[in-house]
């Protein structure tokens, strides 16, 4: 099969504002507009840059437990233009929040074992009927929970093949494609959270990985993994046929997500960059 390597373009250089520092960029999402939104896991906050990765807003800015305050926000996503999720890590918890008021305007979660109970949530998506999917760390198992915060499915944590402590899910067409990091390598499960198939292996040769992180699809509908231990971002077909990979080394490749444009971002856990894939 023949190898599309992507090259790896200059870093997006985000403007932060005036004496800011990022600790540990972690999760990015962009809405439909171009805007950006990253998280910082230690500093406990999340950026909003536009377009042209000018911030225009930060929300949060020491780490507790009330109501719009974070501690280790992980995973991010777009519910719409002007509304995020994010997975609060060790708050065990989904806040809803409005970028354009830095307003909290709900939240649902407590830590537990139990349906509609977190433990380390680190990512957050919508599924195809606007449902909310959280992937959570230490439960090691996917929740489908509706916009209100109802559990409506759990899987991942029983069966032959068991998530280890899964970091990302995305869905495509009633699938769910996971990133099973202590296994290494993707798991996809159907509609109802039945498992389906698996690929990727430990290593460092093309189509295996070591602790992947982030995954997406671009335009073209390949699966993007963030194959963090391998410095680089690798692709696939959707049914796990190796198609590509970065060729320039990529320091710790953590979120991963798909402009209007078509650039991939990427983000940097140890160089507190965005890449740019094309």
């Amino acid at each position: 099969m023949l190898v599309n390597e992507r090259e790896l373009a200059v870093v997006l250089d985000l403007k932060f504002l005036q004496r800011d520092v990022p600790h540990r960029l972690f999760g990015i999402a962009v809405n439909t507009e171009g805007n950006i939104t990253v998280t910082d896991k230690s500093a406990s906050c999340v950026y909003v840059f536009n377009n042209d990765g000018v911030c225009i807003r930060k929300i949060g800015r020491s780490k507790g437990a009330k109501s719009g305050v974070f501690n280790l926000p992980s995973g991010v996503s777009y519910l719409k233009d002007n509304v995020i999720l994010v997975a609060d890590q060790l708050n065990c918890k989904i806040q809803h929040l409005n970028i354009q008021t830095g307003t909290i305007l709900s939240n649902f979660g407590k830590r537990g074992a139990e349906k509609g109970q977190f433990h380390c949530p680190v990512d957050v998506c919508l599924d195809d009927k606007g449902c909310i999917v959280e992937t959570e760390y230490d439960n090691h198992r996917i929740q489908v929970i509706t916009q209100e915060g109802q559990t409506i499915a759990m899987f991942g944590d029983s069966g032959a093949e068991k998530l280890n402590k899964p970091i990302s899910c995305i869905t495509y067409r009633n699938r769910f494609l996971v990133s099973d990091t202590g296994n290494n390598c993707i798991k996809v499960f159907d509609q109802s959270g039945t498992f389906l198939y698996k690929f990727g292996i430990q290593g460092s040769e093309d189509g295996q990985l070591k602790s992947p992180y982030g995954i997406s699809l671009d335009s073209c509908n390949n699966l993007l993994v963030c194959d963090r231990n391998n410095n680089r971002v690798q692709q696939f077909s959707l049914d796990g046929c190796f198609t590509g990979k970065t060729i320039t080394d990529l320091p710790s490749p953590t979120g991963i997500a798909t402009a209007p444009d078509g650039r991939i971002l990427v983000t940097s856990a140890t160089t507190n960059k965005v890449y740019i894939l094309k």
